[in-house]
């Protein structure tokens, strides 16, 4: 059971995220130092302790929208932040990032399957190059999201044209996997999260531009066979996987609507849960207060 976040906690990510989209959309642009104890009291809320004042280094966040939910805003908010091209304008946007343990960084609408591909539609590799080359320290913690736009369109129309959806999604994963894959063999150390919902058609009403393809039992199993296959890549490799699909909710049920407040986009209410996860899978480590210890 997923316990709710108290209102007032909505309503300080909503007045920070406010505050920050000011201070980031602007040029030029503003410091967000003054904002280091709004943002850290905000992570302490949903992890339910205090932080100690050691510092740790967030997690550099890389995909597709659904990154955006580690931002920590409850609606996407996108910030204009590098220029991937010149002449014909492609850019990567950055998060609000209201929480401090991660950084995140949107590189178009890029599939699993394209992600580590040269000169795709969205130029997601040349994006995530240019991050790697200016903003991400060799060696670093990097999490990888990619896969929804796949289970909910690309592999459904597959599937629906004769496909097997054993044989689809095994593809994919492996296809995907080259990216994480050259990541750990540069010396980064990349984290996968997979698809973290399985969003009903009738939440769809609200952002009638988002295509779907298929009934939802049809997206469902899609899902889960693909995120199993990309399990087992993942530990093939040694790298981490987590996925919260299915665990917020009944594994067979449609997820709650108030999960989505766009339709179709991780609501904040389940960043503690994401939180607890990513703790538990051993890919985030926060320092504890001894005073939170000792409570």
């Amino acid at each position: 059971m997923i316990q709710p976040l108290p209102d007032t906690t909505i309503a300080e990510i909503e007045s920070l995220a406010d505050d920050l989209d000011v201070l980031l959309s602007r040029k030029p642009r503003g410091s967000v130092t003054g904002f280091h104890d709004r943002r850290r009291a905000l992570l302490e809320k949903h992890i339910g302790r205090t932080l100690s004042d050691r510092p740790f280094e967030p997690i550099t966040c890389i995909g597709d929208s659904h990154t955006m939910f580690f931002a920590g805003a409850e609606r996407l908010r996108f910030i204009r932040y590098r220029r991937s091209a010149f002449w014909k304008p492609c850019w990567i946007n950055r998060g609000l990032d209201l929480l401090p343990c991660f950084r995140v960084f949107h590189v178009g609408p890029a599939t699993a399957w394209k992600a580590a591909d040269k000169s795709s539609s969205t130029r997601a590799y040349e994006k995530i190059e240019i991050l790697l080359k200016k903003d991400v320290l060799p060696g670093s913690p990097l999490l990888l999201s990619f896969g929804e736009i796949d289970c909910r369109v690309h592999m459904p129309k597959a599937t629906l044209a004769g496909g097997s959806i054993e044989k689809i999604t095994k593809e994919t994963a492996e296809k995907f996997i080259r990216l994480p894959s050259s990541l750990l063999a540069r010396g980064y150390q990349p984290v996968v999260w997979g698809p973290p919902s399985v969003v009903p058609e009738d939440a769809f009403a609200a952002v009638p531009a988002v295509p779907f393809i298929g009934p939802w039992e049809l997206r469902r199993d899609i899902t889960y066979s693909y995120i199993e296959h990309l399990r087992e890549k993942c530990s093939q490799i040694g790298v981490p996987m987590v996925s919260i699909a299915g665990k917020y909710h009944s594994l067979e049920a449609k997820p709650p609507s108030a999960f989505f407040p766009d339709g179709n986009h991780l609501s904040q209410r389940l960043m503690p849960f994401a939180l607890q996860e990513l703790e538990r899978a051993g890919v985030l480590s926060l320092p504890v207060s001894p005073l939170s210890m000792e409570s």
